[in-house]
């Protein structure tokens, strides 16, 4: 149990006893627990310490006292609410059900009657609600619960709650209430009155999901489908399936109306029309043509507004991109060319100038990636040579240079191309160039200085003994004073603590602020990354210390290790949304790409394993790299049970004979320990070995009396080793760094190792003879990574820049590759570190992850962002 929770079980020991976590949504944790005094279960839901962060404990306890008097057989009611050891919390049954997102995600679509019904349920509980003042703001599948076929109406009047006690400002904090799919035109629009209506269409989206399998608009992204929600029309739902009665369809058409006037008066009146067989608009009686034009012109109307603002945003920013206009904050996204491709990527893929007209991101072109630059003036990316296989892009302080790491070490080049000029070879990781031309950067858990022309290369902190990272420094103006987060290598954004590093005498100074990739903003102000969010807080150049609150400020910016953002001193924020650390679900999907979802709610999925007989997947679940506990489910019933609870249990990996699972632990900060557990959890866990940190950083286990592979090192000093799998103490160094080896993978029958490396400068897949020595047989072509094997060794499945690939590999007469087969489209998560895919026993099945809106990474601009401050209440020091 983690520290949170401990601190939370402890604040509420008179009243509830935790038992174990329920699930993780978008405001709160849930867990089951026992209220003590009247015996009986209840779920406990905690606010996300950010969310809580911005309410305000007493404002909310006030607002959200209103929703508990609310008693209706359909609507689920609230018990208790308050604070606990500093966390927000409220409480309501425990009901043994499922919600329609979990039937739908195991049904796709409800039989007709019974979706009618629910939603009849559902508007007779908003219909109550509504006449007592109150409206939901949130209705979705997620929250409304079927307990013995019975509509229960989740988290009543908590979305209310949450919007007052912000004082109105949740849109401009970056929390924002409402799901995408399912929000009114109102809502989307951020309107800040909204009445019933607004539930009305919620609930009929809801409905037409139920009955198509599918909400009224789909899109790549939020903003996409909030797009769709104001200027497009919808399908008329009996157009997906026949067999909704015309009654149904037509009022489920009214509701879905994009001005709320033209939409049911009322939740009665919705539930009313889907009851009535006769129901029809009147509106369509003999005026069919003229009712369709008018309504197709009033919704181009709405298309062309829609698609003006964007443009105005765009076009203001544009014309004067080191000073957009004087109180305006906006917002539009950068379009890359269809030659250029976003990598997901843990290695800073992101800058802006000093001034904020140069834009700096990690492209890949040809299959080679580079650096690719514009001035936020001119719409056109230019790859910039000389840059090839570029890492943790920054500008110098005129702009006129663009620092990066490469193979070859920590370089330089002009922002036109040219031959780069190396500073320093064979080291380098995230770098700041700042006042003076020192420049300050990060290496294998040290913190260094030197100068732009490589000279007084000097080591100011050294985070090896006490295993830290120094995430993204940058030198603050006066050049004396880094800031940076500190925490463990590779660890979460709320793991890490904000810090400020002296040059002089490497003394480190916490700022109290957790938090990842800090950036100062002139003329006071501080901007980090935690927990899916950015948050901005005052900070003194003077004192070295914050002056006042964290204030989130956007949401959605995308995590791999380190947070993808940059910004500039005049008030332009560039961030990518996309894949992170979200939830995942896991898939079964075949050669062909035809996918099924595996039951259960999302979590946090890595690295999944398929058992030898193909019955189970061991699974870790965590938020961050090096974080979580491994999990065991069973294909045959869907079900999911936890194999270890120390929140420190990662990179599992069964044995050949399927009767356990080895994985690392890592009990210390400086310690990794590799232990053995039957899979069952029917024994303690056994050690097998054990090292300082990075020693076991990752496992491949062979076959039994054979040998097992062993990563040592993070990415930029990889190597592997050999060992005995009975062993595996007894290492051996196999193949030295070249510069980095990652997701190492031994065959089925233990004589070869598969794994990728970027020892030409880009990532491929290579195949070694182990223990050697024998030919060394490049397998990818075009870029690679993440291998895993066919249980028969004749097939090595690999993930190429855009598609799943599989390799025909021969050892007689020699060892080769003799078929390269593209397979599908592979948009699920990736990692590139460590396999983050596995291969069934037949050959012909994969199990992936992906998020719940996997979309290509997109960048977004905003505009003079501090403007939102004086909204915030925030004063700049």
């Amino acid at each position: 149990m983690s520290s949170d929770i401990s601190r939370l079980s402890d604040a509420l020991a008179d009243r509830y006893r935790i038992e174990r976590e329920l699930g993780v949504g978008g405001m709160a944790t849930v867990y089951l627990a026992r209220d003590l005094k009247h015996d009986r279960q209840v779920a406990l839901k905690v606010l996300k310490p950010e969310l809580a962060a911005v309410l305000g404990a007493d404002r909310f306890v006030v607002e959200i006292k209103t929703t508990a008097s609310l008693q209706h057989p359909h609507i689920l009611p609230l018990f208790d609410s308050g604070t606990a050891g500093g966390f927000l919390f409220y409480v309501m049954p425990y009901i043994a059900g499922e919600t329609i997102r979990e039937k739908l995600n195991r049904e796709t679509q409800f039989g007709v009657d019974e979706a009618v019904r629910i939603a009849r349920e559902v508007a007779d509980a908003l219909d109550y609600a509504h006449r007592h003042g109150v409206i939901h703001r949130d209705i979705k599948p997620e929250n409304i619960l079927l307990h013995d076929g019975r509509a229960m109406v989740m988290d009543f009047g908590i979305a209310l709650a949450l919007s007052a006690a912000a004082g109105g400002r949740m849109t401009e904090t970056g929390l924002s209430l409402g799901t995408p799919h399912y929000m009114s035109p109102e809502q989307a629009t951020a309107e800040k009155e909204l009445t019933p209506r607004s539930d009305v269409y919620s609930l009929a989206s809801v409905l037409y999901e139920m009955l198509s399998g599918q909400p009224p608009h789909l899109g790549g992204s939020a903003q996409q489908i909030i797009m769709k929600i104001i200027a497009e029309p919808t399908q008329p739902v009996i157009a997906l399936r026949k067999s909704v009665p015309p009654n149904v369809s037509a009022a489920v058409e009214k509701a879905l109306e994009k001005l709320p006037a033209d939409r049911f008066e009322s939740a009665k009146a919705f539930a009313d029309a889907l009851g009535n067989a006769a129901y029809a608009p009147a509106s369509s009686i003999g005026t069919g043509a003229t009712r369709a034009s008018s309504r197709r012109s009033a919704i181009r109307d709405l298309a062309f507004a829609a698609v003006g603002a964007v443009l105005v945003a765009a076009a203001a920013f544009s014309l004067r991109p080191t000073a957009p206009p004087a109180g305006t904050a906006g917002k539009f996204r950068i379009l890359l060319p269809d030659s250029l491709t976003l990598p997901v990527t843990i290695e800073g893929g992101l800058a802006l100038s000093r001034d904020g007209s140069q834009l700096a991101v990690l492209c890949e072109k040809e299959q080679v990636r580079r650096i690719c630059v514009r001035r936020l003036d001119d719409p056109l990316f230019q790859a910039v040579r000389g840059t090839e296989g570029a890492r943790w892009p920054s500008f110098s302080p005129t702009g006129e240079w663009l620092l990066f790491s490469a193979p070859g070490g920590l370089r330089k080049v002009p922002v036109g191309g040219g031959t780069p000029i190396t500073i320093l070879a064979g080291t380098g990781g995230a770098s700041s160039w700042g006042e003076g031309d020192v420049i300050v950067y990060y290496d294998a858990q040290q913190l260094w200085r030197v100068g732009a022309d490589g000279s007084n290369n000097k080591l100011v902190a050294n985070g090896v003994s006490t295993r830290r990272a120094y995430s993204q420094p940058q030198l603050l103006p006066g050049g004396r004073v880094v800031l940076a987060s500190v925490g463990f290598p590779f660890g979460t954004s709320d793991s890490s603590r904000i810090c400020t590093i002296s040059l002089d005498d490497g003394k480190i100074e916490p700022l109290g602020l957790s938090g990842s990739t800090p950036r100062y903003v002139e003329p006071g102000r501080l901007v980090f990354y935690r927990g899916g969010l950015l948050f901005t807080a005052p900070f003194s150049l003077r004192s070295l210390r914050v002056t006042g609150p964290a204030v989130p400020l956007v949401e959605g910016v995308r995590e791999t290790s380190l947070a993808d953002f940059a910004v500039a001193q005049n008030g332009t924020l560039v961030y990518m949304s996309g894949e992170g650390v979200s939830p995942q679900t896991m898939y079964v999907v075949d050669r062909l790409g035809r996918e099924r979802a595996l039951p259960g709610p999302m979590r946090p999925f890595k690295e999944p394993r398929v058992s030898p007989d193909g019955k189970r997947i061991a699974v870790r679940i965590g938020p961050g790299v090096v974080d979580g506990d491994l999990w065991i489910h069973d294909l045959a019933d869907g079900t999911l049970r936890r194999l270890t609870a120390d929140s420190q249990s990662i990179r599992g990996e069964w044995t050949r004979d399927g009767t356990r699972i080895v994985y690392v632990h890592a009990p210390t900060a400086d310690t990794e320990v590799v232990l053995s557990r039957p899979w069952d959890g029917s024994g303690e866990p056994s050690p097998l070995a054990r090292g300082p940190g990075f020693a076991f950083y990752q496992l491949s286990i062979g076959p039994a009396k054979g040998l097992s592979v062993v990563r040592r090192g993070a990415s930029a000093r990889s190597e592997l080793w050999i060992a005995p799998t009975e062993s595996l103490q007894a290492a051996r160094l196999f193949l030295k760094g070249a510069p980095s080896v990652l997701a190492p993978r031994v065959s089925p029958r233990g004589d070869l190792v598969a794994y990728a490396s970027n020892e030409t400068g880009t990532m491929e897949v290579y195949l070694r003879p182990i223990p050697g020595p024998g030919a060394v047989v490049k397998v990818s072509t075009d870029g690679g990574g993440e291998p895993a094997w066919a249980a028969d060794q004749t097939t090595l499945f690999y993930r190429g820049p855009k598609r799943m690939m599989a390799a025909t590999v021969a050892q007689n007469p020699a060892l080769a590759v003799t078929r390269r087969d593209s397979l599908f489209v592979d948009n699920y998560r990736r990692y590139g570190q460590h396999t983050a895919y596995d291969v069934f026993p037949n050959g012909k099945e994969f199990v992936m992850t992906r998020g719940p809106t996997e979309a290509p990474s997109q960048m977004f601009v905003i505009t003079n962002w501090p403007q939102l401050l004086g909204k915030q209440g925030v004063k700049a020091d």
